[in-house]
């Protein structure tokens, strides 16, 4: 009787034992069949497919700034954050180093250069949410009837002008009023965020004034100047500016209105990396 029992006991404890290591086995091998499905998809994916995939795992917000606060308290810089996702995409050299290299491929792929263009698209239009932000509810809030912010081929158009009663220079001079050395100094600490290069293009309206020799493109290269000179003294590096220009009344904002104080005004332009053919000035929204 006890010999029974102890063949039961120990038949049953087998049995038991049994079923476990094969649940084990069939979890086993569900993984590695996992495992070589992910490795099959990997090796199959084009270069393409690849980068859009490490850059959906990889994408964070271009503005990443403590709640509340925006880029000139405190938030993380645009350029640095697309900087990194371009880093990361771009296609490496045989030693790993992105910016090594490659004899085997001495130019950017055109993928390449579409994700480092996309990237800087999206920093652009950060940047220009940034500054829509200070217009609405920041440090521009009760100067944003003089500006107005629009993306062109070149790049961001930042576009500062007169309205009645809001001048930004003193009349029939290069003397900035306070109105405008206010707005300048907003726009010199934004634009130290990123790293692209500048151009500032004074207008003036239709209407001719002419001092002797003095005319209205001498009042707009000096009025375009007198903006470079007080945007450096804000903390923008003079080597960022590469164009200073007086365009006189040859691009008038509403030219059905050449006597419209819009007209007047000072264009600064965040350039691309590889800027286009420059564009005309389109009319304010």
């Amino acid at each position: 009787m006890s010999g029974g029992r102890g063949r039961r006991a120990r038949h049953e404890d087998e049995a038991g034992h049994g079923g476990q290591w094969k649940v084990a086995y069939a979890d086993f091998v569900t993984a590695m069949m996992a495992f070589f499905l992910i490795m099959w998809l990997v090796s199959s994916a084009t270069e393409t497919e690849r980068a859009v995939i490490a850059k959906y795992f990889s994408t964070t917000s271009l503005i990443d700034l403590p709640a509340g606060n925006g880029v000139l308290n405190g938030g993380k810089s645009m350029i640095d954050q697309a900087t990194q996702k371009a880093e990361r995409l771009a296609p490496k050299g045989r030693s790993g180093d992105p910016h090594a290299r490659d004899n085997s491929q001495t130019a950017p792929s055109p993928d390449a250069h579409a994700i480092q263009d996309r990237l800087e698209r999206q920093r652009f239009e950060a940047l220009k949410a940034e500054l829509e932000r200070m217009m609405r509810q920041g440090e521009l809030r009760d100067l944003a009837n003089n500006l107005s912010i629009e993306m062109t081929p070149e790049g961001l158009r930042i576009q500062i002008f007169d309205r009645d009663g809001e001048s930004m220079f003193a009349p029939g001079s290069a003397d900035p009023t306070s109105r405008l050395s206010r707005i300048l100094m907003v726009i010199s600490q934004v634009l130290q965020t990123v790293q692209n290069k500048v151009i500032l293009a004074g207008h003036t309206d239709g209407q001719v004034m002419q001092r002797g020799l003095y005319t209205n493109w001498e009042l707009s290269a000096d009025r375009a100047n007198a903006v470079r000179r007080q945007l450096e003294a804000d903390g923008l590096a003079s080597n960022r500016i590469v164009r200073v220009e007086g365009r006189a009344a040859m691009d008038l904002l509403l030219p059905q209105t050449p006597a419209d104080p819009r007209n007047r005004r000072i264009a600064v332009t965040v350039l691309r990396g590889e800027p286009e053919t420059p564009s005309q000035d389109k009319s304010p929204t």
